[in-house]
């Protein structure tokens, strides 16, 4: 595939660089945005061009059938790297447009796991409190599903079922009652990092807000 000039440059530069998060944050600062290049960039295939991509796209450009090919486009990647881009897709693009977010809620039972960690990513980044019935909702299927998910499906739905825990305080002790399943219990945590195992994670930003 032809690419222009400039394209060429900045992909060579990033595989000479190799820049991580914060270098490709400030490197998109210095660009700007610019949507014919971040779509050269996403069309390399490239890791570290996928990530700059998102951050100098045109919001405007992207609608629901863009989103769903770039989901497409990263179900051929493997490993840490998808989970980075899903993540990085998620955070700068589909959080930031409510279009986008609200094509994500019809894929809690989709085929693609991808597209289900999708849904409970976004799902678990949209917890509030005040939305008790959605909440309910959301934890009733996590109850149902979460033992026997696909393990990259469980992570997301165990991220959205603490959220839920910390938020919603009527909901609390189910969300902890999850911890039961053992899931992450000896999950190796960094120092100052928090652990994913419900009990524990719940319990420790409670805790930190009640004496905020």
């Amino acid at each position: 595939m032809t690419v222009s000039t400039d394209a060429q440059a900045l992909l060579d530069r990033l595989e000479r660089t190799r820049p991580n998060n914060t270098q490709t944050r400030a490197l998109a600062k210095e660009l700007g945005k610019s949507p014919a290049l971040a779509a050269e960039l996403w069309n390399s295939g490239r890791f570290s061009a996928r990530m700059l991509s998102f951050l100098i796209l045109d919001l405007k450009s992207v609608d629901v059938a863009r989103m769903e090919r770039m989901i497409a486009d990263l179900e051929s990647v493997e490993g840490k790297e998808q989970s980075q881009l899903l993540d990085w897709l998620i955070a700068n693009v589909i959080m930031k447009k409510a279009a986008l977010k609200d094509a994500t809620a019809a894929w809690r039972d989709d085929p693609s796991t991808l597209r289900q960690r999708t849904f409970w990513s976004v799902q678990a980044r949209s917890v509030r409190g005040g939305n008790h019935a959605r909440n309910e909702e959301l934890l009733a299927h996590i109850e149902q599903a979460l033992a026997t998910a696909p393990e990259k499906v469980q992570w997301n739905m165990n991220w959205c079922a603490a959220q839920i825990g910390i938020a919603d305080e009527r909901l609390r002790d189910r969300c902890l009652a999850l911890g039961e399943l053992g899931l992450y219990r000896d999950y190796p945590v960094p120092k100052g990092c928090t652990s994913p195992f419900l009990p524990l994670w719940i319990g420790s930003v409670v805790s930190k807000q009640a004496t905020a």
